[in-house]
């Protein structure tokens, strides 16, 4: 059996092949099937480790990292769509991942706006003083993303920072509670805000 140092040091492989394969520069190929056979089989043997009596094993845990690391090589050379920015939500752990939905709409005008389109910004953000952020500088004093991922890893980036503020963020709660959090921050310059995402929710913006 593996001892814990051997493990420990598989994982933190596994951690640095998916931020290898989120980067990758490659040209994109038409066999996706087997570039994905490929990472799969690549990242399992890094991070399966033996049990007693010799059987390899994988977590449902080491799935869903491989399943996500795949996506984000994937998403590099995939066309924006809002499935895929529901599947980026779920897999950067967004807290209240409907509303932040209904929060992209609105601020890109159904990704139509120009600092979505040239800067990769979903939510208008600005650039942050304080906290972290992933942004890679500014366009037209808004924050620009090298990627729309990067767009959403930066929204957990400032939940996270408001959370450790004291405010309370807590997933799975009222849908309510995250549009009154908004209004008191305030979000937005717009007092309309709040009421556009209600609005937005019932499928009729006007």
């Amino acid at each position: 059996m593996k001892t814990i140092k051997q493990i420990s040091s598989g994982l933190w492989v596994e951690s640095g092949c998916r931020r290898g394969f989120r980067n990758l520069k490659l040209k994109s190929s038409p066999n996706r099937s087997a570039i994905r056979v490929i990472l799969l089989s690549m990242i399992f043997f890094v991070v399966t480790f033996e049990v007693p009596g010799g059987r390899p094993v994988i977590t449902e845990e080491m799935k869903v990292q491989t399943e996500r690391a795949f996506f984000y090589y994937q998403i590099r050379y995939l066309p924006f769509s809002e499935e895929l920015l529901i599947k980026c939500l779920k897999y950067e752990g967004v807290k209240f991942p409907d509303i932040v939905l209904l929060q992209s709409q609105l601020e890109t005008g159904f990704y139509s706006s120009d600092i979505f389109l040239n800067a990769n910004n979903l939510f208008g953000m600005r650039y942050p003083s304080r906290r972290p952020t992933v942004a890679t500088g500014t366009y037209k004093e808004h924050a620009k993303y090298a990627h729309w991922s990067d767009s959403v890893i930066d929204y957990v980036l400032w939940q996270d920072y408001y959370q450790s503020r004291g405010y309370r963020i807590v997933d799975g709660g009222d849908n309510d509670s995250y549009l009154v959090f908004l209004n008191c921050i305030p979000y937005a310059q717009d007092p309309r805000y709040i009421s556009k995402l209600v609005t937005l929710s019932q499928g009729d913006l006007t």
